[in-house]
């Protein structure tokens, strides 16, 4: 067989299994979960997403996969992003040089390496390093090729915008992406490809414990340090998410502990029955309806679209349905409307604002008051159903420090929506039940009698 027909051959086997050429051509030893995530990057289409502890070698899996690229296809671009211009030319670059002097020939020979481009001679295709800052939202966008690839590392660390600006490329039919990183933050679209969006991804995780390259002097230090149970040594031993980033304000293992437990209302018959109504603002968000009753609670309405008069006549009847205590709703902005309606249909809503004073002394407002009750309920053993989109809204919102009165502040709807991140409509009505103390209308969780025009009785006083 010639030699160039030898080398075809080689090529076209390399390009069916990355882990191969990594063997072969850069003579490196991958470990097993670098030849998991070498193997499923291989197909077309893949979308490959890794949270990893330190020093498991997610950056020379990067390296990798830009050699394997431009060895094995002509027509090729790689964009290779991360959060800082250290990440990619300082680590990153430098790991290319070093792989590049171990490479065979004839691809050794042809490979150039510049400060931000690496190509490969006699052909088309590179690979480009474009740091990933929110002034420069198009760091992943307007490259086209046969076969495009994206490389995201410290993923996490990518502003939000960079993503909302590449979501087309990234979604190119063929196209494969590799993200990334230490799993720090517990939203934006890293998080959510491990949650959320999960069933789009081929995911691993590089827990340190199952690395060879990972000392495990270093393992130890971070348990004694910290210990086995701390969201450091989950991030950057075990390569999971933590528990609570450092400014999020409800802690996800209490909102996963409560996920899907199995309470039912009728445990709780000696406590109010209280419906929260989040009105939506806008078009894309959601008007919700949350029953809660003691540690029990269900989303019992959600919905896009409503005007003010059909969420009233929800309200209404769930109200009705549920022999509801109290009806609470959050009548800011277009929420008034939704009072209004109310009261036509002869209900008396308990009106909710959210920029009002705090009735507690540590918070800023009424909304991060309602927040804070509620992260007092989940502490206390509250249940809420087993719902991606509720959990995704719980965890979601951070908080800051006033400054002067050094008062709890939850995160605005619209600085979330600037993160990208959507309305927390489920958690908002959720929260909006802890708006007033209710009392049980009539004995022992039971109702108070009609008399006789549909209404419960006046004389039973639901704000009591």
């Amino acid at each position: 067989m010639a030699d160039d027909e030898k080398l075809v051959e080689i090529v076209s086997r390399w390009r069916d299994d990355a882990g191969a050429f990594v063997v072969e051509c850069l003579g490196a030893e991958p470990t097993p979960q670098q030849r998991d995530a070498l193997s499923a990057f291989s197909k077309p289409g893949a979308r490959v997403s890794i949270t990893s502890g330190h020093g498991t070698g997610k950056s020379t899996l990067f390296c990798w996969v830009i050699y394997w690229a431009l060895c094995c296809f002509y027509d090729v671009k790689v964009a290779v992003t991360a959060p800082t211009s250290h990440q990619l030319t300082d680590n990153l670059w430098r790991d290319l040089a070093k792989w590049k002097a171990d490479m065979l020939e004839p691809w050794k020979g042809d490979i150039v390496i510049k400060s931000d481009r690496v190509s490969m001679n006699g052909s088309i295709g590179f690979a480009v390093a474009r740091t990933s800052r929110k002034e420069n939202p198009e760091a992943l966008h307007g490259l086209h090729a046969k076969n495009m690839m994206f490389l995201i590392d410290e993923a996490s660390g990518i502003p939000e915008q960079i993503f909302e600006a590449a979501r087309g490329s990234l979604s190119t039919p063929g196209a494969r992406v590799l993200m990334a990183a230490n799993p720090t933050r517990l939203s934006g679209y890293f998080y959510n490809s491990h949650h959320r969006n999960r069933d789009l991804w081929t995911r691993f995780r590089f827990s340190c414990l199952d690395s060879p390259r990972v000392d495990p002097v270093y393992v130890k230090q971070i348990a004694d340090e910290y210990g086995e149970d701390s969201d450091m040594y989950r991030v950057r031993v075990l390569g999971e998410f933590p528990n609570a980033s450092v400014t999020q304000f409800m802690p996800g293992d209490v909102v996963e502990a409560a996920m899907g437990k199995h309470l039912r209302s009728e445990m709780f018959d000696f406590a109010p029955k209280i419906l929260g109504v989040d009105v939506a603002m806008f078009g894309g968000d959601r008007s919700v309806i949350v029953l809660r009753q003691g540690l029990y609670s269900n989303i019992v309405y959600q919905t896009r679209g409503n005007t003010p008069e059909q969420l009233a006549w929800h309200a209404a009847r769930l109200y009705d349905e549920h022999k509801a205590d109290a009806l609470i709703v959050d009548a800011t902005g277009v929420g008034e409307a939704v009072m209004s309606s109310l009261r036509l249909m002869h209900r008396s809503p308990i009106a909710f604002y959210a920029g009002e004073k705090s009735l507690l002394a540590n918070c800023a407002n009424r909304r991060t008051e309602v927040w804070y009750k509620m992260r007092e309920w989940f502490l206390s053993g509250g249940a809420v159903p087993d719902d991606p989109d509720l959990r995704d809204d719980l965890v979601g919102p951070e908080y800051q420090y006033t400054t002067g009165k050094n008062l709890i502040q939850l995160e605005r709807k619209a600085d979330m929506k600037k993160r990208g991140l959507a309305s927390p409509d489920l958690a908002d009505a959720l929260a909006v039940t802890f708006a007033a103390d209710v009392q049980a209308k009539y004995g022992f969780g039971g109702y108070a009698p009609d008399d006789g025009d549909g209404t419960a009785d006046e004389d039973y006083d639901i704000y009591a």
